[in-house]
Protein backbone atom coordinates (compact mmCIF):
# COMPACT_ATOMS: atom_id res chain seq x y z
CA UNK A 1 0.00 0.00 0.00
CA UNK A 2 1.47 3.56 -1.18
CA UNK A 3 2.05 6.04 1.95
CA UNK A 4 -0.02 9.08 2.05
CA UNK A 5 2.75 11.56 1.78
CA UNK A 6 3.79 14.09 3.87
CA UNK A 7 3.14 18.06 2.43
CA UNK A 8 4.98 20.68 4.52
CA UNK A 9 2.17 23.61 4.75
CA UNK A 10 3.70 26.70 3.97
CA UNK A 11 0.89 29.14 3.57
CA UNK A 12 0.22 31.46 7.43
CA UNK A 13 3.18 31.84 9.68
CA UNK A 14 5.26 29.83 12.45
CA UNK A 15 4.92 26.55 10.21
CA UNK A 16 7.69 24.77 11.42
CA UNK A 17 7.35 20.79 11.08
CA UNK A 18 3.16 21.61 10.38
CA UNK A 19 2.21 19.18 7.89
CA UNK A 20 -0.64 17.69 5.79
CA UNK A 21 -1.18 14.34 5.82
CA UNK A 22 -4.24 13.70 3.55
CA UNK A 23 -7.25 15.51 5.05
CA UNK A 24 -5.39 16.22 8.32
CA UNK A 25 -2.91 18.07 9.55
CA UNK A 26 0.26 17.32 12.00
CA UNK A 27 2.12 19.79 14.53
CA UNK A 28 4.62 19.19 16.96
CA UNK A 29 3.00 19.08 20.59
CA UNK A 30 3.53 22.47 22.67
CA UNK A 31 2.56 22.55 26.30
CA UNK A 32 -0.37 24.06 25.61
CA UNK A 33 -1.61 20.96 23.52
CA UNK A 34 -3.40 19.70 25.73
CA UNK A 35 -5.87 23.10 26.45
CA UNK A 36 -5.88 23.85 22.61
CA UNK A 37 -7.55 19.83 22.03
CA UNK A 38 -10.12 20.50 24.80
CA UNK A 39 -10.73 24.04 23.33
CA UNK A 40 -11.35 22.71 19.74
CA UNK A 41 -13.53 19.69 21.17
CA UNK A 42 -15.36 22.75 22.99
CA UNK A 43 -16.16 24.32 19.64
CA UNK A 44 -17.28 20.89 18.01
CA UNK A 45 -19.48 20.47 20.31
CA UNK A 46 -21.57 23.93 20.12
CA UNK A 47 -21.57 23.59 16.44
CA UNK A 48 -18.93 26.26 15.71
CA UNK A 49 -17.94 25.23 12.13
CA UNK A 50 -14.84 27.80 11.71
CA UNK A 51 -11.91 26.04 13.41
CA UNK A 52 -10.29 22.39 12.84
CA UNK A 53 -11.64 19.18 14.94
CA UNK A 54 -9.22 17.74 17.38
CA UNK A 55 -7.92 14.31 16.23
CA UNK A 56 -5.58 13.28 18.89
CA UNK A 57 -1.71 12.28 18.82
CA UNK A 58 -0.21 10.36 16.21
CA UNK A 59 2.63 7.23 16.31
CA UNK A 60 5.27 10.17 16.29
CA UNK A 61 3.45 12.13 19.25
CA UNK A 62 2.13 15.13 17.06
CA UNK A 63 -0.99 16.77 17.51
CA UNK A 64 -3.65 16.20 14.82
CA UNK A 65 -6.64 18.13 13.82
CA UNK A 66 -8.82 17.98 10.51
CA UNK A 67 -7.04 19.84 7.71
CA UNK A 68 -9.77 22.99 6.49
CA UNK A 69 -9.70 22.87 3.06
CA UNK A 70 -8.76 26.86 1.59
CA UNK A 71 -6.14 29.45 1.02
CA UNK A 72 -4.55 30.72 4.13
CA UNK A 73 -2.75 34.18 3.35
CA UNK A 74 1.68 34.39 3.94
CA UNK A 75 1.33 38.20 4.49
CA UNK A 76 -0.33 40.91 5.18
CA UNK A 77 -2.46 42.68 2.33
CA UNK A 78 -5.22 45.20 1.92
CA UNK A 79 -9.13 43.82 2.47
CA UNK A 80 -12.14 45.43 1.14
CA UNK A 81 -15.32 45.91 3.39
CA UNK A 82 -16.97 43.13 2.40
CA UNK A 83 -13.47 40.54 3.93
CA UNK A 84 -13.61 43.04 6.97
CA UNK A 85 -17.30 42.48 7.68
CA UNK A 86 -16.52 38.47 7.54
CA UNK A 87 -13.48 38.48 9.73
CA UNK A 88 -14.88 40.19 12.44
CA UNK A 89 -18.10 38.79 12.46
CA UNK A 90 -15.98 35.28 12.24
CA UNK A 91 -13.92 36.74 15.46
CA UNK A 92 -17.36 37.25 17.25
CA UNK A 93 -18.82 34.02 16.79
CA UNK A 94 -15.89 32.51 17.84
CA UNK A 95 -15.26 34.75 20.91
CA UNK A 96 -18.83 33.80 21.94
CA UNK A 97 -18.62 30.44 21.72
CA UNK A 98 -16.17 30.23 23.73
CA UNK A 99 -17.56 32.51 27.13
CA UNK A 100 -19.05 29.49 28.45
CA UNK A 101 -15.85 28.26 28.93
CA UNK A 102 -14.81 30.97 31.19
CA UNK A 103 -17.72 32.53 32.80
CA UNK A 104 -17.46 32.90 36.67
CA UNK A 105 -17.61 36.17 38.59
CA UNK A 106 -13.89 35.47 39.24
CA UNK A 107 -13.10 35.39 35.91
CA UNK A 108 -15.21 38.14 35.75
CA UNK A 109 -13.35 40.16 38.05
CA UNK A 110 -10.15 39.99 36.72
CA UNK A 111 -11.07 40.82 32.97
CA UNK A 112 -11.35 37.13 31.54
CA UNK A 113 -14.03 37.42 29.27
CA UNK A 114 -13.52 34.58 26.09
CA UNK A 115 -10.69 32.10 25.17
CA UNK A 116 -8.39 34.36 23.37
CA UNK A 117 -7.05 32.82 20.27
CA UNK A 118 -4.09 35.64 20.87
CA UNK A 119 -2.91 35.47 16.93
CA UNK A 120 -5.72 36.48 14.94
CA UNK A 121 -3.80 37.53 12.14
CA UNK A 122 -5.11 37.35 8.50
CA UNK A 123 -2.49 35.06 8.03
CA UNK A 124 -4.43 32.37 11.07
CA UNK A 125 -7.40 32.51 8.65
CA UNK A 126 -8.98 30.13 6.33
CA UNK A 127 -10.02 31.72 3.01
CA UNK A 128 -12.60 30.82 0.45
CA UNK A 129 -14.19 32.61 -2.46
CA UNK A 130 -12.09 35.41 -0.93
CA UNK A 131 -13.70 35.45 2.63
CA UNK A 132 -12.56 34.23 5.85
CA UNK A 133 -14.61 31.20 6.90
CA UNK A 134 -12.23 29.69 9.21
CA UNK A 135 -9.31 29.77 12.49
CA UNK A 136 -6.51 27.61 12.73
CA UNK A 137 -2.81 27.85 14.47
CA UNK A 138 -4.95 27.87 18.04
CA UNK A 139 -1.44 26.96 20.46
CA UNK A 140 -1.75 30.82 21.70
CA UNK A 141 -5.00 30.66 22.85
CA UNK A 142 -5.98 31.48 26.55
CA UNK A 143 -8.01 32.87 28.42
CA UNK A 144 -8.69 36.73 28.51
CA UNK A 145 -10.88 40.07 27.75
CA UNK A 146 -12.25 40.60 24.12
CA UNK A 147 -10.71 43.40 23.41
CA UNK A 148 -6.96 41.98 23.91
CA UNK A 149 -8.07 39.75 20.69
CA UNK A 150 -9.63 42.01 19.18
CA UNK A 151 -6.76 44.91 18.91
CA UNK A 152 -4.15 42.59 17.41
CA UNK A 153 -6.60 41.67 15.20
CA UNK A 154 -7.45 44.98 14.03
CA UNK A 155 -3.80 45.92 14.05
CA UNK A 156 -3.14 43.30 11.42
CA UNK A 157 -6.30 43.06 9.82
CA UNK A 158 -6.37 46.80 8.83
CA UNK A 159 -2.82 46.69 8.57
CA UNK A 160 -2.68 49.96 10.78
CA UNK A 161 0.69 51.80 10.17
CA UNK A 162 0.87 51.29 6.35
CA UNK A 163 1.67 54.15 4.45
CA UNK A 164 -0.49 53.08 1.53
CA UNK A 165 -3.65 53.74 3.68
CA UNK A 166 -4.73 57.36 4.52
CA UNK A 167 -5.23 57.70 8.68
CA UNK A 168 -8.99 59.02 7.60
CA UNK A 169 -9.34 55.73 6.17
CA UNK A 170 -8.73 53.58 8.82
CA UNK A 171 -10.12 54.97 11.15
CA UNK A 172 -13.51 54.25 9.03
CA UNK A 173 -12.06 50.80 8.49
CA UNK A 174 -11.45 50.47 12.05
CA UNK A 175 -15.39 51.31 12.93
CA UNK A 176 -16.52 49.11 10.39
CA UNK A 177 -14.72 46.07 11.76
CA UNK A 178 -15.92 47.12 15.19
CA UNK A 179 -19.43 47.45 14.14
CA UNK A 180 -19.11 44.28 12.41
CA UNK A 181 -17.94 42.37 15.94
CA UNK A 182 -21.13 43.81 17.26
CA UNK A 183 -22.39 47.02 18.58
CA UNK A 184 -22.76 45.37 22.51
CA UNK A 185 -18.59 44.50 22.15
CA UNK A 186 -15.32 46.29 23.51
CA UNK A 187 -15.47 50.17 23.50
CA UNK A 188 -13.25 51.38 20.54
CA UNK A 189 -10.68 53.10 23.32
CA UNK A 190 -10.48 49.69 24.92
CA UNK A 191 -9.71 48.08 21.50
CA UNK A 192 -6.84 51.10 20.94
CA UNK A 193 -5.66 50.61 23.92
CA UNK A 194 -4.89 46.82 23.39
CA UNK A 195 -3.58 48.03 19.94
CA UNK A 196 -0.84 49.69 21.56
CA UNK A 197 -0.31 46.71 24.48
CA UNK A 198 -0.11 44.35 21.42
CA UNK A 199 2.66 46.32 19.64
CA UNK A 200 4.20 46.58 22.35
CA UNK A 201 4.78 43.09 23.09
CA UNK A 202 6.11 42.70 19.10
CA UNK A 203 8.51 45.26 20.09
CA UNK A 204 9.79 43.53 22.67
CA UNK A 205 9.97 40.41 21.46
CA UNK A 206 11.29 41.20 18.28
CA UNK A 207 14.38 42.73 20.50
CA UNK A 208 14.52 39.41 22.55
CA UNK A 209 14.53 37.72 19.56
CA UNK A 210 17.51 39.69 17.99
CA UNK A 211 14.61 40.33 15.22
CA UNK A 212 15.36 43.86 14.32
CA UNK A 213 13.15 44.39 11.41
CA UNK A 214 10.35 43.30 13.43
CA UNK A 215 11.00 45.29 16.73
CA UNK A 216 11.17 48.52 14.15
CA UNK A 217 8.01 47.48 12.15
CA UNK A 218 6.17 47.10 15.32
CA UNK A 219 7.57 49.97 16.64
CA UNK A 220 6.45 52.22 13.74
CA UNK A 221 3.22 50.79 13.92
CA UNK A 222 2.67 51.68 17.47
CA UNK A 223 4.06 55.51 16.88
CA UNK A 224 1.32 55.87 13.97
CA UNK A 225 -1.24 54.47 16.69
CA UNK A 226 -0.34 56.71 18.95
CA UNK A 227 -0.77 59.35 16.60
CA UNK A 228 -3.99 58.88 14.39
CA UNK A 229 -5.95 56.72 16.80
CA UNK A 230 -5.16 57.34 20.55
CA UNK A 231 -6.71 59.66 22.93
CA UNK A 232 -5.25 62.34 24.86
CA UNK A 233 -4.97 60.20 27.80
CA UNK A 234 -3.53 57.26 25.88
CA UNK A 235 -0.97 58.94 24.41
CA UNK A 236 0.71 59.75 27.71
CA UNK A 237 1.55 56.07 28.38
CA UNK A 238 4.81 55.14 28.00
Amino acid sequence: MKETPEIPLTGGRGNAGVVRIGNTVRRPPTPNSDFVSRLLAHLEDVGFAGAPRALGSDEEGRDVVDYLDGMVPANLALHDDAVLIQAAGLIRRYHDATSALVASPAACKVGIEVVCHNDLSPCNFVFRSGLPVGLIDFDAASPGARAYDLGYAVWLWLDLGSEDVEPSKQRRRLALFLDAYGPDGPLQSDVVAAILVRQGILVAEGRRKGDLAMSRWAEDCGTWTQLHLATPSLRLRP
